[in-house]
């Protein structure tokens, strides 16, 4: 289907009406390496930038923010305006400045004469409204979507904080009242937390696309008498915009892969901007340099872009599409000594080296040469060099016959770029690799040992917990976070937190990411400590892993390199263990495995166990036949009345199927009651609910919510159908008399019982497993909050 045009009348002139971050933000240092960058674009770049370029220098000084601007800006944009009267943007955003500094007047005039270039059909008005347009697309493509939700969150914690110790010295009304405003911002960090790990599919490009911007502003521009040149000058910077797309296949585009699409754009600008102009030099380099990175980063051979067959006999760019390092090489000819230029060639040397089919040195030397080179050039416009050349300086540590010397002076390397870059812009793949640097010299020269004892210097692993909260704290949590969290606590010695996140680090993680966190996880509970507590937790993962994976063959690669025998002595300790606990029927082929694997190892002798007994569970089968006003007969049932005050004995009393216990204890329970981050509180949980009996389930139950200040509800089918005709009573009598004791968690899809009024209860998502550490994350949250 044929796209549709945009209509003019859809533009909305000025960059304040963009609402950037880069209005908002209050953190200095950002803004001064704003305003290098946009100098030095202003230096580089061609003329029909500039307007905008000096457009978002005064975006930066935003008059909201800094009064003392104002008079200076709108000086400046009414020298502007003498220069090209109908510049749109320009008009927009002084009227804004008029509005602002109380001129309504003056801002009414401008806003009409707005109107009339939007309305109008004057050709040289509709090359107005679409450099508007393309201009915004510009500042769009710098624009920072991160930096708003990572100063909201520290904000929100720096508040909390304040209000915390004012509330400690107030008194009375006064010390409700801070109550009330703690509560709110801690339902604000709450959503702000799940809103930073929401992913949406509600559009494909952000709100100020950059890609959608400047095409529209190339479509008003098709069919004007606009110079040939400038428009392939803005057909860079489209360029630019879809190469920083993710690279996935979309009707918006044909079909064309992402990346393709941007090749496409930049070969169309070198055959369109002359060789022989000094002017265009930059775009025809730099159009040069992004292709050969795009071609090398997407690791495809020249035969598999199908969407270049029109370029089947430019003998050129099939050469390109041959050795695509030879890209750079042409951008040399065009301009040398580039920053761009040099950045683009030092990320795809260090692409070739790790991913490419030969481990060439050269490539890895010659790239951190070439970074070097470009941050040199400009240190604050580099922030993906520092990433980068950190990446190449770990590499090159790790190369055999490095002096100890040498490689430690590399991994301080490694660390210094690894701070600058996550100073820059706090990326969480970049914030786990410096955590990794931060491990390695903690424990140099035994990088590759693993535990406490390896540890040789501790310092290094709090530097790399400080940088892992603040970027928990900012961006949430995920695979690689989690994992990293979980290697740097095992080395703190810190093993019930080691294990609580490889734990989430699982359940986030997919097939193949799992398997790499099978054995950090299995070898944190281990060294727990031997004892039933520590087995029965550990029948729980292998279990839940087992089901995930849906077998058990994972068993047979647990032995890891080091720390061998003391693993081997606590399988076998385990295994000893699981012939006397009850087990379900998948757990008997766990054991069983666990068993072959043992006697492979010469642990364990085939004749010293024969054929092994188990004790089938029958504890999960139990049927609460009785009925419920029999029991209540027995078991006295009191609730207290809602203005009595309680000083709890726990926080939390959880509520779940008997045949969910063991799962409920192992991936809930420790999760609430270890502090995962700093920020987190130690939450104490009921001990444990008794399902032998109804009369046993009935009295723990009624002495769990009855001694905890919020009681947490799992629903199940297997709750519904078993537990909640016994319970049903007291949790609804509790309910009238303490209407916000309830939590509410969905194990699995099913109905919330009808005769629970649950409008005003929260909920907790656990049917999706990926999703389950955030949502427990929330309920950490909600248990602060209230």
């Amino acid at each position: 289907m044929e796209t549709k045009k945009p209509e003019l009348n859809e533009i909305c002139p000025g960059l304040f009406s963009m609402k950037l971050n880069m209005m908002h933000t209050s953190n200095q240092a950002w803004i001064d390496n704003r305003k290098k960058a946009l100098n030095n674009a202003k230096d580089k770049e061609h003329l029909i930038v500039q307007d905008v370029v000096e457009l978002m220098v005064i975006v930066v000084d935003s008059p909201s923010q800094k009064r003392r601007n104002k008079a200076t800006n709108i000086e400046k944009l009414e020298r502007k305006i003498k220069h090209n009267p109908n510049h749109l943007n320009t008009l927009a955003d002084l009227a804004v400045l008029n509005r602002n500094s109380n001129l309504p007047e003056k801002a009414a005039i401008l806003e009409e004469r707005i109107n009339e270039i939007l309305n109008s059909s004057d050709p040289n008005d509709i090359i107005e409204k679409a450099i508007s347009v393309l201009e915004k697309g510009y500042a769009a493509l710098f624009e920072d979507y991160t930096g708003s939700g990572i100063e909201a969150q520290q904000m929100l914690l720096e508040s909390l904080q304040l209000i915390k110790v004012e509330q400690n010295t107030a008194v009375g009304k006064k010390k409700g009242v801070l109550r009330e405003a703690s509560n709110c911002i801690l339902d604000a960090r709450r959503r702000m937390f799940q809103a930073l790990n929401c992913k949406t599919n509600d559009s494909f490009y952000d709100k100020n696309s950059s890609v959608e911007l400047l095409e529209k502003g190339l479509q008003y521009l098709s069919n004007t008498s606009y110079s040939k040149e400038k428009y392939y000058i803005w057909k860079f910077y489209y360029a630019m915009a879809y190469s920083r797309m993710s690279d996935i296949e979309v009707a918006t585009s044909n079909k064309t892969c992402i990346s393709e699409k941007a090749v496409n754009l930049f070969w169309s600008v070198i055959e369109n901007l002359s060789k022989d102009n000094e002017c265009f030099s930059i775009y025809r380099a730099r159009s040069y340099a992004y292709i050969g990175h795009i071609l090398i980063s997407t690791h495809k051979p020249s035969d598999a872009y199908p969407s270049y067959s029109s370029y089947e006999n430019d003998k050129q760019f099939q050469a390109l599409l041959g050795t695509p390092l030879s890209s750079f090489q042409c951008a040399y000819n065009e301009l040398s000594n580039d920053e761009v230029v040099l950045s683009r060639e030092g990320m795809s040397l260090w692409l070739l080296y790790k991913f490419g089919p030969a481990k060439n040195i050269e490539y890895l030397e010659k790239s951190e040469r070439q970074l070097s080179s470009s941050i040199l050039h400009n240190p604050y416009l580099r922030r993906f060099d520092f990433s980068t050349r950190m990446k190449v300086y770990l590499e090159m540590s790790s190369l055999e016959g490095i002096p100890l010397e040498r490689r430690e002076d590399l991994l301080k390397k490694a660390l210094a770029d690894g701070k600058t870059s996550v100073g820059l812009n706090l990326n969480a793949r970049d914030v786990c690799k410096l955590a990794e640097i931060c491990q390695r010299l903690a424990k140099f020269p035994n990088f590759y040992r693993n535990g406490p004892k390896a540890v040789t210097n501790i310092e290094y692993l709090h530097v790399a917990l400080d940088y892992l909260n603040q970027c928990f704290k900012a961006k949430g949590q995920n695979y690689f976070t989690a994992y990293t969290f979980g290697s740097i606590y095992f080395g703190l010695g810190e093993f019930r937190t080691a294990s609580e996140w490889h734990k989430r680090a699982f359940m986030i993680s997919d097939f193949k990411l799992g398997n790499g966190n099978i054995k950090p996880l299995l070898f944190s509970i281990l060294s727990l400590g031997e004892g039933s507590n520590m087995y029965v937790e550990l029948i729980q993962v292998l279990t839940y892993i087992a089901r995930k994976r849906k077998d058990v063959q994972f068993l047979r690669t647990l032995v890891p390199k080091v720390h061998v025998e003391d693993y081997l002595r606590s399988l076998l300790n385990f295994f000893i263990f699981l012939q006397t606990f009850p087990l379900t029927a998948e757990q008997v082929e766990i054991a069983e495995t666990l068993k072959g694997c043992l006697i492979r190892k010469n642990v364990l002798k085939a004749d010293q166990v024969g054929g092994s007994q188990y004790t089938i569970t029958t504890t999960q089968v139990v049927e609460y036949d009785v009925k419920p006003e029999i029991v209540y007969q027995r078991v006295q049932m009191k609730t207290e009345p809602v203005d009595v005050q309680h000083n709890w004995s726990y926080d939390f009393c959880i509520i779940t199927s008997g045949v969910n216990t063991g799962w409920v204890q192992c991936f809930l329970q420790h999760q609430l009651s270890t502090p995962m981050v700093d920020s987190d509180m130690i939450f104490t949980g009921f001990p444990g609910i008794d399902y032998d009996s109804c009369s046993t389930l009935l009295e723990t139950t009624m002495n769990g919510i009855k001694k905890s200040r919020k009681s947490i509800l799992v629903l199940s089918k297997d709750f519904l159908t078993r537990e909640w005709c016994l319970l049903k009573q007291i949790i609804l009598k509790t309910l009238q008399n303490r209407s916000d004791f309830l939590f509410i968690i969905l194990l699995e899809k099913c109905d919330v019982p009808s005769e629970i009024d649950d409008a005003h209860l929260s909920y907790f998502d656990f049917t999706d497993e990926m999703r389950i550490p955030f949502e427990t994350q929330h309920l950490k949250f909600a248990l602060v909050e209230n």
